[in-house]
């Protein structure tokens, strides 16, 4: 994990320790606030719901053990912590062998029975973008992230998050005219 993101909480200044007292205290109440955007997120990187939650299990056994007052940017300080598990998890299924992702990030459950056929056609086409196009659109569309911030999180420029989405989303819309015809 990074440790530029962990500091002393004396060190907070100003609007830092006004918005470091509204933040969550507990460990419980971070989960709450947090635990299904990473899950989102994680899914959309391994493709594997068992995967996602052993992942976001491990990102919050870090936080335990850093403790909360310790960590200045908490959600920047989560997803760049699920990144790393999601990239180490990567790495172990590629060295085992190649995984084919058995389950939808899109929740079709939530989706009426008109929109579930396209619901799949655009998982599909998600899962055969690149993991680099992939989790940028993943985190700009599905979780607010700006591009500066996805920049940020994967130690990227700000064009290249942009070029990712972009080329993405491209090739996305190339895919589902070919699944329209």
């Amino acid at each position: 994990m990074e440790t530029s993101r962990v500091l002393e909480a004396g060190d907070l200044k100003g609007e830092e320790a006004a918005a470091e007292a509204e933040r969550p205290t507990h460990l419980g109440e971070v989960y709450e606030a947090y635990a299904a955007p990473l899950y989102r997120y994680l899914l959309t990187l391994v493709g594997s719901e068992q995967d996602a939650e052993d992942a976001l299990q491990e990102v919050f056994l870090a936080v335990a053990r850093i403790g909360l007052g310790r960590i200045r940017d908490l959600r920047p300080y989560l997803f760049q912590a699920a990144r790393c598990q999601a990239i180490g998890l990567r790495r172990k299924r590629q060295r085992r062998r190649e995984f084919e992702a058995d389950t939808s990030w899109i929740d079709l459950e939530a989706c009426g029975t008109e929109d579930r056929a396209l619901a799949i056609d655009i998982d599909r086409a998600l899962r055969s973008l690149p993991p680099d196009q992939r989790e940028v659109i993943a985190l700009h569309l599905s979780e607010g992230y700006t591009f500066r911030e996805i920049a940020a999180l994967c130690g990227t420029t700000k064009d290249t998050a942009f070029s990712r989405y972009r080329l993405g989303i491209a090739k996305l819309r190339d895919l589902l005219k070919g699944d329209a015809s």
